[in-house]
């Protein structure tokens, strides 16, 4: 009789010892949806898409400060000097930008407004400056494709 109270009393203390040992996660068994979920939501990627969005935050154009004015030579077949420079846009973003045409009065903390297009012989940069807009002058003795390069209707004689 006492040595079945004693085994009675041993087995429910193994099958104590042994839901104690379950029920806690990380030291016994973890159960697959219960302590963690089985396939964890992986976290939306930013496409480039939406990285360009965020940067104009919708708007065609955008504003910003010069902060560094220099050249830069294109990719191969291509052989020229380019004039680029950095630019803090007011969304705090600091871009590369193009300086299209011949010559620039572009200085460091000139105002200028970029627009999008892309260089494709320059690596990095994917926006353009306006000419004739704020402190980036238009291309004097232009006579075509004006619009582009800041330059008002010659007087017609």
């Amino acid at each position: 009789m006492a040595s079945r109270s004693k085994l009675t009393s041993l087995l429910v203390a193994i099958l104590a010892a042994l839901v104690l040992y379950i029920s806690q996660p990380g030291v016994g068994l973890i159960i697959p949806g219960v302590h963690k979920p089985k396939n964890p939501r992986p976290r939306p990627r930013i496409t480039q898409k939406e990285l360009r969005l965020e940067l104009y935050r919708n708007c065609p154009q955008k504003g910003g400060i010069v902060t560094k004015v220099t050249t830069m030579s294109p990719k191969k077949p291509n052989s020229a000097i380019r004039k680029i420079c950095k630019v803090k846009l007011t969304s705090g973003v600091e871009i590369i930008g193009y300086i299209p045409g011949e010559g620039h009065s572009l200085q460091e903390f000139s105002s200028v407004m970029i627009r999008g297009g892309k260089r494709h012989d320059l690596v990095g940069v994917k926006y353009t400056l306006m000419r004739g807009v704020r402190d980036l002058p238009g291309v004097t003795g232009r006579k075509k494709s004006r619009s582009l390069y800041g330059v008002e209707k010659p007087d017609k004689k």
